[in-house]
């Protein structure tokens, strides 16, 4: 069914979400857990494989990496990180049993090269996940990467300030994370049902004492 030119435009633009009916099978979807048993029932089974996935975060380091540790710790993944806020923390990365000669690191100024380096990594068969760091991925850049991943069926975490606009985007999942006295996530967008409210996520509880967020 087609849509009238006017919602059409929208849609081209990014300015409108569109819904989908939750499947009989979810098998079919291959959801990847995220290693945090809370977060897996909010979104269904877990990270749907071939998505990009934003996390907004209201700082940098508030706990963004360690939602990903469970994905990341496995031997199958290797990882292509596009313009980390900072060096990775090898140490820490090894303590949380991260195979650190799977992890590529690229530094790129320019947003369209930094866009091309992970289009290339989501083709090639030696990275399954690319970590994104970027305050302005527009609506067309974010298509781009989700036509990429779902083709190749790859994982793409988006990691972002928090957003005060409410362009649509066509990330499969926008999640935001604050943190008081625990890290709490609000599911803004997932496949197959609403929003969701903020829950506290028990990361700490796999940090070392002094380091309560990656």
């Amino acid at each position: 069914m087609g849509y009238p030119a006017q919602v059409e435009a929208l849609l081209q633009k990014g300015w409108v979400w569109q819904g989908q009916n939750a499947p009989l099978n979810k098998a079919e979807n291959q959801f990847v857990s995220t290693g945090w048993h809370d977060l897996d029932q909010r979104l269904g089974g877990g990270w749907l494989q071939g998505s990009v996935n934003e996390l907004q975060v209201q700082q940098p380091f508030i706990g963004e990496l360690a939602v990903l540790l469970p994905l990341l710790a496995q031997p199958s993944t290797t990882a292509l990180w596009v313009n980390p806020p900072a060096q990775p923390y090898a140490p820490g990365l090894h303590y949380q049993q991260v195979i650190l000669n799977q992890q590529v690191i690229v530094n790129e100024p320019s947003d369209k090269l930094a866009l091309w380096a992970a289009e290339q990594a989501l083709q090639s068969r030696s990275i399954s996940v690319v970590l994104i760091w970027s305050n302005a991925l527009s609506a067309i850049q974010v298509r781009r990467l989700q036509q990429v991943a779902e083709a190749e069926r790859k994982l793409v975490f988006v990691i972002t300030p928090k957003q005060r606009e409410e362009e649509a985007r066509a990330y499969v999942t926008r999640l935001q994370l604050q943190r008081t006295d625990n890290l709490y996530i609000s599911v803004l967008k997932r496949r197959f049902g609403w929003p969701l409210p903020a829950f506290p996520c028990a990361v700490d509880k796999h940090l070392p004492r002094r380091r309560r967020a990656l």
